[in-house]
């Protein structure tokens, strides 16, 4: 695109320098009048911007270079209709006589190179079926030979003077052909392959749920319904190895007692925090979008209105827009103290100021401590560790199996001492809670089971853990409805 202004004395003389400079497709940016003089004689003036893009000024040099001296003069002075009728036909006649001449054919040049593929393949079918042919032609002539062979053992006792043996030897020799002999080796090499695999052992076809881990065929339904379940395949195996141990063959092909005592084990193997609201400080820590201030607030909520405590609500989290405001606003819902921490040295002095205060619920900023910067940052608004605080994992159990183990791994320099599963209503993998537990060796503390506030929210039980992996609960509505 160029861009030029043209200054004359009136707008006609302008008009008439922008299409003889930019051409008839020339496009009016701007018009005004100068209160200056123009020139030596002090008269007013008008100044035009105008605009044309390099194609279309090419193509306005083009079509007068092809013209002479008086034609070049004449087209300039010419209406701009003009000039653009000339300029188009012009450029198109160039065009037209640059292009290469038509193909002889009409036959795309894709349809050619398929035929020849074609062509190609019907050639090698053809040699194909003459080598096969040849073959067989060559077996029945060796057939042949050896019926007249036989024929002849038959009838040498009549015959005073037999062949010589030699010459009755050589004669298979001097028949076989090439193509028998490439077929006999090719034949003895299948032979050997499948001499090889009967040998090889059988058991990868057809094998059951956990076979691979040696699950016996009786305990593979159990396999397959914790693993749909959301758990882990190594950790369902030694459940069920353990199920092997214990039980005798008779019992494991009770699959009603089986499943007994599965969920027996699981009861037994799941740890859960005896008294969740122990403590005085319990700081709420996770990734973001974990739901962390849900579950403090739902937590708050029944400790002040079942079970009557004085608590504060404190919040770390100055990054998120609004976030400290809205912490702001439970608090004065429930009509308890806030306060926002900022480092460290915060907690003396707060701390100072609620003697009486049960327990100070703290929300923190979602991280996912990737670097060390969100590492140390953490640590520092953390509690001193002489307040004894008690520090939550908050995890969705939307996220998968493998980010909650590699968020867990990276929270464990925060010594957090149990953890917050939310959002089960909108997953239906629960076995994914069991295989943090397992992998940590931490206690489950509550679960956000919904979004409403506090009725969604519970404190972990063994109970319910196995109830989410079972499903029993899901089950006995289903019965109840149907009756």
């Amino acid at each position: 695109m160029q861009v030029k202004k043209f200054e004359a004395r009136t707008m006609k003389e302008a008009l008439e320098m922008v299409k003889t400079q930019l051409g008839p497709d020339a496009i009016i940016l701007s018009a005004r009048d100068n209160n200056k003089s123009f020139g030596l004689v002090g008269e007013g003036s008008v100044e035009i911007t105008a605009a044309v893009s390099e194609e279309t000024l090419q193509k306005k040099k083009f079509a007068e270079s092809r013209l002479r001296e008086q034609d070049r003069e004449k087209f300039l002075k010419s209406p701009a209709r003009q000039q653009k009728e000339l300029i188009h036909k012009m450029v198109e006649k160039h065009v037209q006589k640059s292009q290469p001449a038509a193909p002889i054919t009409q036959r795309r040049y894709i349809d050619i190179e398929d035929e020849a593929e074609q062509r190609q393949r019907m050639m090698a079918e053809e040699r194909v079926r003459s080598a096969a042919q040849r073959a067989l032609n060559a077996f029945q002539e060796q057939d042949e030979i050896f019926s007249t062979r036989g024929n002849a053992t038959k009838k040498a006792p009549q015959q005073p003077a037999a062949p010589a043996p030699v010459a009755r030897v050589a004669i298979p020799a001097q028949t076989e052909s090439p193509e028998i002999a490439a077929l006999k080796n090719e034949i003895a090499s299948l032979k050997q392959v499948i001499t090889q695999f009967q040998q090889m052992p059988q058991s990868f076809v057809g094998t059951h749920p956990g076979a691979d881990y040696g699950i016996n065929y009786d305990l593979s339904f159990v396999f397959e319904k914790l693993t749909s379940a959301g758990m882990a395949r190594e950790i369902a195996a030694e459940i069920l190895t353990s199920a092997q141990e214990s039980l005798p063959a008779l019992k494991l092909k009770n699959k009603a007692l089986v499943e007994a005592w599965v969920a027996r084990h699981v009861l037994d193997n799941t740890r859960t925090v005896s008294n969740p609201t122990a403590g005085k400080i319990h700081c709420f820590v996770g990734p973001a979008g974990a739901g962390k201030t849900s579950a403090l607030i739902k937590m708050a909520s029944q400790m002040v209105v079942r079970e009557g405590k004085k608590i504060a609500l404190f919040t770390t989290d100055t990054f998120k827009v609004g976030a400290a405001d809205q912490m702001k606003i439970y608090a004065q819902i429930l009509n308890v103290p806030f306060s926002v921490i900022r480092s460290q040295n915060d907690w003396t002095s707060l701390m100072r100021y609620l003697p009486n205060v049960d327990c100070v619920l703290v929300d923190y900023t979602g991280m996912s401590l990737k670097n060390p910067d969100e590492i140390q940052m953490l640590k520092s608004l953390l509690p001193p560790s002489a307040l004894n605080p008690n520090i939550h994992l908050v995890l969705s159990t939307n996220v998968k199996d493998a980010d909650a183990t590699e968020l867990g791994r990276r929270y464990a320099g925060m010594n957090y001492k149990d953890v917050i599963f939310t959002s089960l209503d909108e997953s239906t993998q629960h076995g994914s809670i069991y295989n943090f537990m397992k992998r940590f060796d931490i206690p489950l503390h509550s679960f956000g089971i919904g979004p409403r506030v506090p009725e969604d929210f519970e404190f972990a039980t063994k109970e319910r853990l196995l109830d989410l992996i079972f499903k029993i609960t899901k089950f006995k509505q289903q019965d109840s409805e149907a009756i």
